[in-house]
């Protein structure tokens, strides 16, 4: 009877530890299988690509990804501008590296993937600049699901930094995660090549499905997050970007800022996405401070 009870007793610990963690349950759904009007509304008038940004995207099947260490119920956020001095944020968090992949890699397929239509990231544009005495090298993705029409989010994303990656005033760069029904890219615009802290995010996530944008809700859905726990974890991120970032400025004008980047307008703002670790994350567009507007982004 005792080895019984203790059986029982381990059994129950182990469920319980595998359920754990960032608010994520485990019954993860199709976010398409309602449609709403504000997903319409986020998507473009469909055309087709460019023939020849199609050539060139198939001949160079190449992404930046990037790779970094993350861990903890709640994160500071990241800014595009400022560096966490938290000394906590320095032992857990490694900075980011980003790498090209050959031209024959594409997403990288797990267990949890097998069975659904297959992925693949390109770049639908690259080039090397000069700035100075540096060379840098600028992309934007394309998104391609077999099977599935996926031209409306890819002209989005052309239309939208191809006239950036052209010029040789800013570096256009991208990561991304495919997870079950989700895609999730985020394209960043580097304002000064070669300075990470100057990056503005852009999120983009798309249904495996049926290939259109998702909203935050269809996102949260996806995963398992009810929007009010999302909502909770990115202020106590956001909470301790200002912690760590502007501990000694006591200025009323300061508090102000802070108060209003944590209400429930500035909140639901937030964009959710997986990155590259497969964790949920979010990011949180051009938020006030005293070194000007931000891009904070984070982890749950």
């Amino acid at each position: 009877m005792k080895l019984k009870s203790i059986v029982s007793a381990a059994l129950i610990l182990s469920m319980t530890a595998g359920i754990a963690g960032c608010g994520l349950q485990r019954n993860e759904t199709d976010p398409t299988t309602t449609t709403t009007a504000a997903e319409s509304s986020e998507t473009t008038t469909e055309t087709s690509e460019e023939s020849k940004e199609s050539k060139a995207s198939e001949e160079s099947k190449a992404s930046e990804t990037s790779e970094s260490k993350e861990s903890g119920e709640s994160k500071p956020a990241e800014s595009t501008k400022t560096t966490e001095s938290s000394k906590a944020s320095e032992s857990k968090a490694s900075e980011s590296k980003t790498t090209e992949t050959s031209s024959s890699d594409t997403t990288k397929e797990t267990g949890e993937n097998s069975g659904l239509a297959t992925v693949s990231i390109y770049n639908a544009y690259k080039r090397t600049f000069k700035k100075g005495k540096k060379s840098y090298k600028t992309q934007y993705p394309k998104i391609m699901v077999a099977n599935v029409n996926t031209s409306k989010v890819n002209k989005e994303i052309a239309d939208k930094f191809k006239p950036i990656a052209k010029k040789n005033n800013s570096r256009v760069g991208y990561t991304y995660y495919v997870r079950k029904y989700l895609i999730s890219v985020v394209v960043f615009v580097e304002k000064t090549p070669g300075n990470s802290k100057t990056r503005d995010y852009y999120v983009y996530n798309v249904s495996r499905i049926n290939g259109k944008k998702l909203t935050r809700a269809q996102v949260l859905k996806s995963l398992g997050m009810k929007d009010n726990t999302f909502n909770v974890k990115v202020k106590a991120s956001v909470q301790n970007y200002w912690k760590n970032n502007f501990k000694k400025d006591t200025s009323a004008e300061k508090k102000e800022m802070e108060k209003k980047s944590v209400t429930i307008k500035s909140l639901n703002g937030a964009m959710p996405y997986m990155n590259t670790n497969g964790k949920i994350s979010y990011v949180l567009r051009q938020v006030q401070t005293p070194n000007g507007k931000v891009d904070l982004k984070g982890t749950c």
